[in-house]
């Protein structure tokens, strides 16, 4: 089983057509077809189901198409690790990134690797946290950026830094609804939060808790931007990172003040499969996040007493 096959084969399974992949590979049809039967012949088994011009997978051909993903992209990591060892750090980082972080960090890593390490290709892939580590784990991805990831035996993770939290609400004179001070009874107010079992919505009941409280929750979503957005309208509050929150802020369409009364850990960190590989490529990103990281952080003016 030939690399070159299976990218033919990847290739066609995206397009769902032999001609449409042909073009994208410049390789002519009769070809293709003739690597993919190959293929075929090879496991013993239909790959697709041809109508006409129209194909789709078989059972065993979604099934091939997940690890030839994953082996194509370990084979794209070993020659990645072989040009780092003998020059200058190069090849393709795909980076796992989640909503909450991509407005802050995507512009600061493209912006610092182009510094730092020219040569480096950084592809992003924005996701919700818990797809992104499944891509990381299945080798689709060489790092991620997101808060508070789970530990696992073949992942390194890398604390970036904390990312206090805010209450967050909107600004002066949108709505019926006052804009937040550091005053603000957390308790008292009507709250927009994700779902009961989601990480960030358990650590705000754990805090609030501590303190005697109970979030009033008016409006339940796990949507990042949705959130966002009804808070910017008027429509509750919620409890965010700065990072979540900083370019709203900067455009005076939500109000925020720091909640400092509340035990909320949510630490930013980087997140890396441990091959030496991606130890390398993770590593360099990491230094260049660390030298920008007061760029992360919130002016003095936001921070509560």
């Amino acid at each position: 089983m030939e690399l070159r096959t299976l990218r033919y084969f990847v290739q066609v399974a995206e397009a769902e057509s032999f001609s449409k992949a042909g073009e994208h590979l410049r390789v002519a049809q009769p070809a293709l077809s003739r690597q993919v039967r190959k293929l075929e012949d090879e496991l013993g088994l239909r790959l697709f189901i041809r109508s006409g011009r129209r194909i789709e997978l078989t059972e065993a051909g979604r099934l091939l198409l997940a690890r030839a993903r994953a082996l194509l992209r370990q084979a794209a990591n070993l020659a990645d690790e072989v040009r780092t060892a003998t020059s200058d750090l190069s090849g393709t980082v795909s980076v796992g990134i989640s909503p909450a972080v991509s407005e802050a960090l995507a512009p600061l890593v493209f912006e610092g690797c182009r510094e730092d390490h020219p040569k480096l290709i950084i592809q992003f892939v924005e996701g919700f946290s818990s797809l992104i580590m499944d891509q990381l784990l299945n080798q689709e991805l060489t790092l991620c950026l997101l808060h508070n990831p789970p530990a696992h035996a073949s992942l390194s993770v890398h604390p970036i830094m904390p990312d206090p939290m805010y209450l967050v609400g909107p600004p002066p004179g949108a709505t019926q609804l006052a804009p937040v001070c550091d005053g603000s009874d957390v308790g008292a107010l009507p709250l927009i939060l994700p779902n009961d079992s989601h990480a960030l919505r358990i650590l705000i009941e754990r805090g609030m808790a501590e303190t005697g409280e109970k979030p009033n929750i008016a409006i339940q979503t796990d949507g990042f931007v949705t959130t966002r957005a009804l808070v910017a309208a008027g429509r509750g509050y919620t409890i965010l990172p700065y990072s979540g929150i900083r370019d709203l802020l900067a455009a005076g369409r939500v109000s925020a003040a720091r909640l400092s009364h509340l035990n909320i850990p949510w630490t930013l960190s980087l997140v890396s499969r441990t091959d030496k590989g991606c130890a390398v490529q993770a590593h360099a990103i990491l230094e260049t996040i660390l030298r920008r990281r007061d760029k992360l952080m919130a002016p003095d003016s936001l921070v509560a007493a």
